[in-house]
């Protein structure tokens, strides 16, 4: 009997570690892209993927408690180490600095002076689209310049580098 429950919560703790690790593993790149990354649709999906698992192991699976935990134990680094792989091939291309850097090169290709506006708040820096299921964003990036002393606005699709431009302006 106390083998039985040293074995359940062992499988409580693994999971809450996993969930853990999990959370962590998609909050890594974040930061490098202003925290516009979907990340809670994978996260959650993962989590649910391992917790049917759990229960359909638990519930189903015959075998001792010992070969249910590697069962699971299995299971959960093959469905993380799925979600984590698309999750990271998926990021966008590009940064909010690569995008600048991109559209200010674009602009300084005619001819004209140009000088990239970074504001200082995030929100201005991007717009929201509509959201999609297990998208890695729905964000778009504003990238300001002055063109030869007048303001010039960009959308920029973070995801495959097309911009365009855009009628918001900075605010000072």
């Amino acid at each position: 009997m106390m083998n039985r429950k040293k074995i359940g919560v062992l499988m409580v703790v693994y999971l809450l570690a996993v969930g853990i690790l999990g959370r962590t593993l998609f909050d890594i790149p974040n930061g490098k892209y202003l925290g516009i990354l979907n990340i809670a649709d994978f996260y959650a999906t993962s989590c649910l993927a391992v917790l049917a698992c759990a229960l359909f192991i638990y519930f189903f699976s015959k075998g001792s408690p010992i070969k249910k935990i590697m069962y699971l134990f299995v299971a959960s680094i093959i469905i993380f180490a799925g979600f984590v792989v698309y999750f990271y091939t998926s990021l966008p291309a590009y940064t909010y600095e690569e995008a600048a850097t991109k559209v200010e090169a674009f602009e300084r290709g005619s001819g004209k002076s140009v000088q990239v506006q970074i504001p200082e708040h995030r929100e201005d820096k991007l717009g929201v689209g509509s959201p999609t299921y297990l998208k890695i964003t729905h964000y778009t990036y504003y990238i300001y310049l002055n063109v030869d002393g007048e303001p010039v606005t960009y959308r920029f699709n973070p995801l495959d580098g097309e911009f365009e431009h855009a009628e918001r302006r900075l605010m000072d």
